[in-house]
């Protein structure tokens, strides 16, 4: 949330836009006629009419509310360049996000409310020195930047109390109940440790079956169907138990057959994607199925699989909760919303 400013900065160019809202939400009746800030040229003589769009329980939304949510972001896309059409499909699209977004800030601030949740002076004042410390800005280059972006000081802070009193409600509401157990945090350590190693390895044996390639006849006699058929012959005889050394000894067209066709380590990065999507499902001691290659047709063996640097699961334990955690959160907050929706009253009207 302190980062706030910083969004404003670098997000609102393409979020919403609304190059013909006057025309298209001014279709039922009204009740205060109001001048406006015109949303472009093409309209700069017509007059908004203000009116209920959305209904959330005992508080409405109207249409002056969106009209200045949406400012910010229909200023930048006056000036992106597209078409007229590009941006009215646009519009239409993130003007219902917008509404559904005041929709659900609705449903919190009335949450909050019954709850009594409620964010002080003194916690907006902190945030926002907060973000001026960490972004090393003014209290006269914040005003500034807010601004360019349309907003004063007075409104970022109500913007700002908002995005407080979210999290102070969830806090309450959900993260409280959420427990992350030692179990959980091993389960995804041995599930992901190749997101926590610096580089994975894989020892592999082959047997090849040679092909001449497209650019070659093959040996008289010998089609590429003979020779595929050979393959799955000794991949037919390694899924009876023959040992996969000894059969590349015996079978293998390449020049490691002596030595049980081994290839040795090869870091994962490195290797082709046929034979890295051929290889990622197995465990050491398992092989692939044939597969076409630019050699020919090739069976690999993983020998071993090592994740070099992998760090011990006391070192990654917090950082593998947090995340466990962030997304349960995350999962059960949007689940509490929904059934917020489910039991209020809501209407939209646009």
């Amino acid at each position: 949330m302190v980062n706030m400013v910083i969004k404003i900065k670098r997000n609102f160019v393409m979020n919403i836009a609304l190059s013909a809202i006057a025309i298209y939400l001014t279709a039922s009746a009204a009740i205060i006629i109001i001048t406006a800030k015109p949303l472009c040229a093409e309209v700069s003589n017509i007059k908004l009419i203000d009116r209920i769009i959305a209904i959330v329980n005992n508080d409405v939304i109207t249409l002056v509310e969106l009209n200045t949510a949406l400012q910010p972001y229909i200023q930048k896309l006056e000036s992106s360049g597209y078409e007229t059409a590009k941006k009215q499909e646009i519009m239409r699209q993130l003007t219902g996000d917008m509404i559904n977004r005041m929709v659900e800030r609705k449903l919190t601030d009335q949450e909050a409310k019954r709850v009594k949740i409620t964010v002080s002076d003194k916690e907006v004042d902190a945030a926002i020195e907060r973000l001026k410390e960490s972004q090393l800005m003014s209290q006269e280059e914040l005003e500034k930047a807010l601004k360019d972006d349309g907003l004063t000081f007075e409104d970022y802070r109500e913007k700002l109390r908002e995005e407080i009193l979210r999290p102070k409600l969830i806090n309450q509401s959900i993260k409280s109940k959420v427990v992350i157990t030692e179990s959980d945090i091993k389960e995804h350590y041995e599930r992901n440790s190749q997101n926590f190693s610096g580089k994975k390895r894989y020892y592999l044996r082959n047997i090849l079956i040679k092909s001449e390639g497209k650019s070659k006849e093959p040996a008289a006699g010998i089609t590429e169907d003979k020779l595929q058929k050979k393959a799955k012959q000794i991949k037919q005889r390694l899924e009876g138990g023959e040992d996969f050394k000894t059969v590349a000894t015996a079978e293998s067209e390449a020049p490691n057959a002596a030595e049980g066709g081994d290839l040795g380590f090869f870091d994962w990065e490195i290797l082709s994607d046929t034979i890295r999507d051929a290889v990622e499902p197995l465990k050491a001691g398992e092989y692939t199925n044939v597969i076409s290659t630019d050699q020919g047709y090739q069976i690999f063996y993983v020998e071993k699989i090592d994740n070099q640097n992998l760090p011990p699961l006391n070192e990654v334990s917090e950082s593998i909760s947090k995340k466990l955690y962030d997304d349960i959160v995350e999962k059960k907050f949007r689940e509490w919303l929904d059934a917020l929706k489910e039991k209020s009253h809501i209407k939209i009207m646009l």
